[in-house]
């Protein structure tokens, strides 16, 4: 079984830890087993893992999902005693170190829910001290009675792969022939990663989008993007000489975006040019031609303005790649793609499309017409998402109604535009989207001379960033980093004066 290779390893390396979160959430030994099984076959289905997947948090996330379709509890300690889903939170949150976002990710919750739940555990376990919380479960934990689950999980995985021999023999009499034919006769195949129907490549002459540049191949550097900005769009071609416009919905008409990277001497060999200030505080420039900018709708001569996704952490972007008419997303660190979407049809964009990110780059999220694509970065799963999730996504046309461009916060809870003030010069205004209400009105510098202000986005859940132009002239006065509880703010040095800028890692060197 040289698929397996590494497996064994894996479990004998991590089975203490996987059987001491099963006890958590069971209280037996016996069903923390049961528990811990399951999951590590879970993920010796998919193995061997990609080089960017951490099967210890797939094995994890397996198990918090197994616990909750089927809670058992056989002791009435306090922490068995809360409800499943708050110990389920409370024991990945302080135990197993996931965050609030990737649990409300993987759980399918908002992350406010995922806050809450733990709070009220810490609280009701704790009296809010969730360090000594955090001591405790892992005292309990450490007491897990930890047999060696190598050679059972092992067994396990033969089995399975008889049976799926077996399985493939009998569907191989299955009349080929007749199954060819109805798929050449719809015009389609099944794409079993993205759960889609797609075009088959030959008879893709209607295409969303047209085969352009090259598609961009990563490099693998610990550089992080600091931002990215569009590269000039050529003619588009606007003039027909009063002859109709041809229909180009869903064509991209424009693509190339520039990507400046930041790091350390170490990023150095996988990136063409580097400038270095100072040991340890380097610069490079990237470009990625396939990137859209500018996609076709309508017959005339309209398009929607895309943007690419960058993670905050600055290691991962995401877009609609212009060479291969779908949604893809590149790690920089690892050097790994991901697909996010089928290639698109007209359809996939007649009221436009989008793609964002959470902060930590472990999610995508694809708009495509009304519906919406959701792809885990770490195992490539693929799922549909219903509209609105968040406050702010459901307050989107009252926002549409009241400003002309905001920005939400990371965690959906909060968007930040900007209002006109008394005094000539703009205010930030952070409105709650769930009450709709101004949560902050904040003041912004005047430097003299009444300013505008343009919110470019939140690099982290507190802080938003404004670009400050003189209100007369025109000219750029900076941007500025403003705290959405204090209003404090600090000038970001180093970012271009231009209409769109994608901001990343602003805290890189």
């Amino acid at each position: 079984m040289r698929r397996y290779t590494g497996y064994r390893d894996f479990i004998q390396r991590d089975q203490r830890l996987l059987v001491g979160t099963a006890l958590l959430l069971t209280g037996s030994h016996d069903q923390a087993i049961r528990l811990t099984l399951g999951s590590l076959r879970s993920v010796g289905l998919s193995w061997p893992p990609a080089l960017w997947e951490n099967p210890t948090v797939h094995a994890q996330i397996t198990m918090y999902r197994r616990y909750l379709r089927r809670p058992v509890t056989t002791r009435a300690t306090a922490l068995l005693r809360l409800p499943p889903l708050r110990r389920v939170l409370v024991v990945a949150c302080l135990h197993d170190g996931r965050t609030h976002e990737e649990m409300a990710t993987a759980l399918g919750l908002s992350q406010e829910v995922v806050e809450t739940e733990v709070s009220e555990a810490v609280t009701a376990l704790a009296k809010g001290d969730a360090k000594r919380l955090g001591t405790r479960l892992a005292t309990t934990a450490g007491e897990a009675s930890v047999p060696d689950l190598a050679t059972r999980s092992m067994r396990a995985l033969r089995r399975r792969r008889v049976r799926g021999a077996v399985l493939t023999a009998v569907a191989a009499l299955v009349p080929v022939g007749l199954i060819a034919a109805f798929t050449l006769q719809q015009g389609q195949v099944w794409n079993s990663a993205l759960g889609e129907r797609n075009q088959i490549a030959s008879t893709r002459a209607d295409s969303a989008v047209e085969p352009g540049p090259q598609a961009w191949q990563t490099p693998r550097t610990s550089f992080t993007i600091r931002y990215a900005v569009p590269d000039k769009c050529p003619d588009d071609g606007a003039s027909t000489d009063g002859k109709p416009a041809p229909s180009r919905a869903g064509k991209v008409t424009c693509a190339g975006w520039t990507l400046k990277l930041t790091g350390g001497d170490e990023g150095r060999p996988a990136l063409e040019s580097v400038e270095c200030e100072r040991p340890g505080h380097c610069e490079s420039t990237v470009k990625v031609p396939d990137a859209a900018q500018h996609l076709a709708h309508g017959d005339d001569w309209s398009y929607w303005r895309l943007t690419p996704a960058i993670s905050g952490d600055g290691r991962r972007i995401a877009y609609l790649s212009a060479a291969e008419g779908r949604y893809v997303a590149h790690d920089l660190h690892s050097g790994e793609k991901r697909y996010l979407s089928p290639s698109l049809v007209p359809a996939d964009t007649e009221t436009g499309t989008g793609v964002s990110v959470s902060r930590d780059g472990g999610v995508f999220v694809v708009e495509l017409s009304g519906r919406r694509l959701r792809t885990d970065f770490a195992t490539g799963a693929v799922t549909s998402l219903p509209e609105g999730q968040t406050a702010a996504e459901k307050s989107a046309d009252w926002m549409r109604e009241n400003y002309r461009v905001w920005s939400d916060s990371p965690s959906g809870r909060f968007s930040a535009a900007v209002s006109p003030g008394k005094g000539g010069s703009d205010r930030l205004h952070v409105i709650d989207a769930r009450t709709r209400k101004v949560f902050r009105d904040l003041p912004l510098p005047s430097l003299g001379d009444p300013t505008s202000a343009e919110v470019l986005g939140w690099p982290n859940v507190r802080e938003v960033v404004v670009k400050l132009t003189d209100k007369r002239t025109g000219d750029l006065l900076g941007f500025f980093r403003v705290d959405a509880i204090t209003g404090r703010l600090h000038r970001v040095a180093g970012l271009p004066d231009g209409e769109t800028i994608v901001l990343g890692d602003l805290t890189g060197p």
